[in-house]
């Protein structure tokens, strides 16, 4: 390519100089071919190297009547030719070839750091008129020919630089498009490790959060509630067991041997007339239908025992029907085990209808009638959630254990009810809780109960008219039943209050129900069905072994031992009837005398007889307070009816039992106005803090007073006889 070239040297430095004329004049015809071509120096001639990235504007100013403040403006940016010389130029464009006069140009650099400089470096040419660019009618046609010419030839060269432009861009779309989706492979792939990686930040965090939760766990203390800590020597780390020990009063021997307890082993020996086949006469614990469990015992034949040894069977099963559910059997024991402690077991899942069961049993026999001659030991039997068996631990479910995670709730039964309730009515149960029912509110109900075995026991609510689910047998207990429900906002507008019932369903086939007791308690979970925990344990972590605890008395159970106490030296009122078994002295002598015990003279002559915890029957009329004064100072109550013509109570014995004297002063604190109970304080002789309280308390059927004596109360009376006895 033929250029018309000018080279100027660019100086940068910080002083303003005269523009550097460079007397170059470039034509209108120049197109294409007018370059200024610059070198960038420093000041002291060394040149400045142009770093990658940097770019050099040239901005070229001409003067312009039209232009805004007089002056055209151009911009280039000049392309590097040698960024370590720092040599660049710059194509005059053809707009600006159109100008006739004098242009005047300057240079700066943008660096890629984001500095620039301005390099006070200006210069100036010229652009003037090409003549062949005049109108020259007489020469048009020639000069016309010749320009047709050229423009032929400048077509074809555009049309085959097209082409090649055509071929260049379609060959740079095939690279483009493979690149593209070798790019969009990458994109895919980088969103799939990005997706993979977010996913293993959310485990990673997921992890965090669990470790935190247990970091922050280790300062909250586990607890487990028991009425037993004597949890032995057993190993807990296995699973809790749902069955009960059984003793050898539970069985019903048969007619061909016999059982006993060794050592809290069942001991089976056979007379050899036939083959051993007993089962539990009571009931024994229930399991869910649906699961599966394992059953598993330790046996042991006695040493010379000969006979079906590989033909025992333990059995666990459902009546009526004696549908097996479990079995563990000898089939792997030989004779060469006779003496050795052997563990059998079984396991299957547990399948039965609540409408087919009575209640579940278990039965120790030999398969096909077979008999030994000997004896065995049949111990540890355990039954488990699951398909393994685990060590043999005790069922802490049932007493004297009653083991919970949960601290008990409270039983908001009604409390008029009085149990067992039985019945063969198709509505077996119906009370007002103490409270009513919350919308939103779980309630648990959990009862000991047996029915017939084609009923089911349904739970409603209303006086029986909204049904809220089925009572299911309880785990690991015996005749437990449980179902736990939402009171709903429908359930409150439809009336419910505080009403709960339960039916036998179905009222065709109605069958002797009894319940021995019921609870009904707020929240998903069954707490036991007793009146406090005596103990409390802590632990770091959530364990099911109780040995994983550290055990201590609880509040509740501590105040009812001190309840159960009497202080000698302190003033105190005493809640309940106390029974002091060990006796109970004044003064170095035991006063605590049954009455029916009362027949020494003497001692009750010299110190006085105390009526202490027992009941005594009184009318209402016999109740009397004189001798405020004086020697003979006290008061006293006339016992039974003492052949009073006016007392016709028919369920108070009619007993001639005197007068009952109590030391000292002795009058009515208050009464309720009529057949309530009295109140009253006695002042003893003794010159004692302590103020003992006599408290009257009605009779359940007739205006009829029950005495009962809280405290020291001193008797000053005649010695009682064997006639003085008063009974309940």
């Amino acid at each position: 390519m033929v250029y018309k070239i000018n080279e100027s040297i660019i100086v940068i430095q910080a002083e303003a100089t005269k523009p550097n004329d460079t007397n170059v004049v470039f034509w209108s015809h120049d197109r294409g071919t007018a370059k200024l071509r610059m070198k960038l120096v420093r000041k002291n001639g060394i040149p400045q190297s142009l770093p990658e990235g940097t770019t050099v504007p040239i901005r070229l100013m001409f003067k312009s009547a039209t232009a805004e403040g007089g002056y055209g403006k151009h911009d280039y940016l000049a392309t590097v030719e040698d960024p370590v010389n720092g040599i660049v130029f710059i194509v005059l464009e053809d707009n600006i070839l159109g100008y006739v006069g004098k242009v005047e140009g300057s240079v700066y650099i943008d660096f890629p750091n984001d500095r620039s400089l301005d390099t006070a470096g200006r210069f100036t040419f010229y652009i003037k008129r090409s003549p062949i660019d005049d109108s020259t009618p007489e020469l048009e046609d020639y000069y016309f020919n010749g320009f047709s010419q050229t423009i032929d030839k400048i077509e074809k060269i555009l049309a085959d630089g097209k082409l090649e432009i055509e071929q260049k861009i379609a060959e740079s779309e095939t690279q483009i498009d493979a690149k593209l989706k070798d790019t969009n492979d990458k994109i895919t792939k980088a969103n799939q490790d990005v997706a993979t990686l977010n996913t293993n930040i959310d485990k990673a965090n997921d992890r965090i959060d669990q470790t935190n939760q247990q970091i922050g766990d280790l300062g909250k203390l586990k607890r487990m509630y028991s009425n037993s800590i004597d949890f032995g020597d057993y190993d807990y780390s296995g699973n809790p067991n749902l069955m009960s020990k059984l003793k050898s009063s539970d069985f019903n021997v048969g007619s061909h041997g016999s059982i006993n307890l060794v050592n809290d082993m069942l001991h089976f020996t056979s007379d050899g007339t036939g083959s051993i086949s007993m089962f539990t006469r009571i009931n024994t614990p229930q399991l869910a239908s649906g699961k599966t469990y394992t059953l598993s015992a330790k046996v042991r034949f006695d040493e010379g025992t000969t006979g079906a040894i590989d033909k025992l069977r333990l059995v666990y099963r459902t009546s009526p029907g004696e549908k097996i559910l479990l079995e563990a059997n000898s089939t792997n024991i030989t004779t060469d085990d006779v003496g050795k402690e052997i563990t059998i077991k079984g396991t299957a899942n547990v399948n039965y209808q609540i409408t087919n069961v009575e209640h579940f049993y278990m039965t120790v026999s030999f398969a096909n009638f077979d008999k030994i001659n000997g004896g065995f030991k049949l111990y540890d039997i355990k039954i488990e959630e699951g398909s393994t068996a685990t060590p043999y631990q005790p069922n802490l479910l049932d007493a004297p254990y009653y083991l919970s995670k949960v601290p008990l709730g409270e039983n908001i039964k009604d409390k008029g009810t009085v149990f067992p309730v039985k019945t063969s009515a198709y509505a077996v149960y119906s009370g007002a809780n103490t409270e009513p029912y919350i919308a939103g509110q779980k309630y648990t109900l959990t009862i000991k109960a047996t029915k017939a075995a084609t009923q089911t026991l349904n739970v409603y609510l209303n006086a029986g008219t909204i049904g809220v689910g089925s009572m299911t047998p309880v785990e690991g207990l015996t005749d437990v039943w449980q179902t736990t429900f939402t009171v709903t906002q429908a359930h409150i507008d439809a009336g419910v209050t505080n009403r709960l019932a339960i039916y036998q369903i179905p009222n065709s086939s109605v069958g002797a129900v009894q319940i021995d007791w019921l609870k009904i308690e707020k929240g998903d979970t069954r707490t036991p069905n007793i009146s406090q925990f005596k103990y409390f344990g802590e632990g770091l972590k959530d364990s099911n072994n109780p040995n994983d605890y550290s055990w201590d008395i609880t509040a509740e159970y501590t105040e009812k031992g001190l309840n159960d106490s009497v202080s000698l030296t302190e003033p105190e009122t005493i809640l309940g009837l106390k029974n002091f078994a060990e006796g109970l002295q004044s003064s170095g002598v035991n006063v605590a005398v049954e009455y029916a015990k009362a027949i020494d003279t003497d001692k009750y002559t010299k110190h006085g007889a105390i009526y202490l915890g027992g009941c005594a029957w009184l009318a209402w009329e016999t109740l009397t307070f004189q001798k405020t004064e004086g020697y003979a100072k006290g008061s006293y109550i006339r016992l039974g009816a003492d052949g009073n013509a006016s007392f016709t109570y028919s369920d108070v014995p009619n007993i001639f039992g005197g007068y009952l004297w109590l030391g000292g002063v002795c009058q009515p604190d208050y009464t309720d106005g009529g057949f309530g109970s009295y109140h009253i304080t006695v002042e003893n002789n003794f010159d004692d803090a302590r103020k003992p309280i006599v408290r009257f308390i009605d009779s359940p059927t007739t205006p009829v007073k029950k005495l009962a004596v809280r405290g020291f109360a001193l008797v000053f009376a005649p010695a009682p006889t064997e006639n003085s006895q008063v009974k309940e």
